[in-house]
């Protein structure tokens, strides 16, 4: 190094020590800091099988049905089980065939099946709603039942069957774990 540059170097500590004169060290400090994470919301508590609604709505359902029924709750279910579910791969606990009901019928029997679900803790069930044929116009029961298992708090997701268990007149339904699961 040559003299200039030593001599600028020293009055740059010399200054440095000056300003720095009445600066006294922090304490150390023993805790580690952490931003907590977010709270997730919180989950409703389970409603008891009697405070079910007693049935689902009665409004005739104006749009068209699709030949396949899909559905699925938002950040609900797995991809790979619903894979299995549209697959038919998951054994079925329970079944209801809604065939040949009024729609308040249907209505009655679907919340009476899932109330019975939810109590004994089936959680794959097959819904047989028929595909319409003997129907005037449209099929009526299908179109109720995709609107009413969307409206059930307790159905995670459902689709159409595969052929063998009723292909597109009848639906695969994944339910909630109960309390006690």
């Amino acid at each position: 190094m040559n003299d200039k540059h030593k001599e600028a170097n020293d009055d740059d500590i010399a200054l440095f020590r000056q300003a720095m004169g009445d600066v006294k060290p922090l304490k150390p400090v023993n805790k580690v800091s952490r931003n907590p994470a977010a709270r997730k919301p919180r989950r409703r508590p389970d409603r008891a099988i009697d405070e079910l609604p007693q049935r689902f709505g009665e409004n005739a359902f104006t749009e068209e049905c699709p030949d396949h029924l899909l559905f699925a709750r938002a950040g609900g279910v797995q991809k790979s089980v619903l894979k299995k579910l549209r697959n038919g791969k998951l054994a079925i606990d329970a079944m209801v065939d809604l065939h040949g009901m009024t729609i308040d019928q249907a209505s009655q029997q679907l919340t009476a099946f899932l109330n019975e679900c939810r109590r004994l803790g089936h959680r794959h069930v097959l819904i047989v709603h028929g595909k319409g044929f003997r129907s005037a116009n449209k099929p009526v029961i299908k179109p109720m039942v995709n609107r009413w298992l969307r409206q059930a708090d307790e159905v995670l997701a459902f689709c159409s069957a595969q052929p063998k268990d009723g292909g597109t007149g009848a639906v695969y339904g994944l339910l909630r774990k109960s309390r006690e699961e």
